[in-house]
């Protein structure tokens, strides 16, 4: 009876045993698949942020404007065509409007 309930207890431990490595492996094989996933998933977004920076540098180009706003008929404002809201008109004292910076798209403004 002891050599039965002997060979019962260490069966039951082998078995157990066995079970944690099965289950470990499984653990292993899951988070590699998971990682090999969100690798997958950041290599795409990646290459979509790549994708958006050339879009947004194509869409910032000031001559891709230049086209559209010749067949629109718009064309660059002059100094005195440019009015400051909510800047007194009338007073002399009131200094000229700047020209804009040179490394910003002139304005535009609809000739009629």
């Amino acid at each position: 009876m002891k050599f039965f309930a002997l060979t019962l207890l260490t069966v039951t431990a082998v078995v157990l045993c066995l079970l944690n490595v099965v289950s470990a492996r499984h653990a292993y094989y899951a988070t590699a698949y998971d990682i090999a996933r969100a690798t997958r998933v950041q290599r795409d977004l990646e290459d979509k942020r790549k994708q958006l920076l050339i879009d947004r540098a194509a869409l910032l180009d000031p001559g891709r404007l230049s086209p559209i706003a010749a067949r629109h008929g718009f064309k660059v404002a002059t100094a005195d065509q440019i009015v400051i809201v909510g800047a007194p008109q009338s007073s002399a004292a009131a200094p000229a409007p700047a020209a804009p910076p040179a490394t910003t798209a002139p304005a535009a403004v609809l000739e009629h």
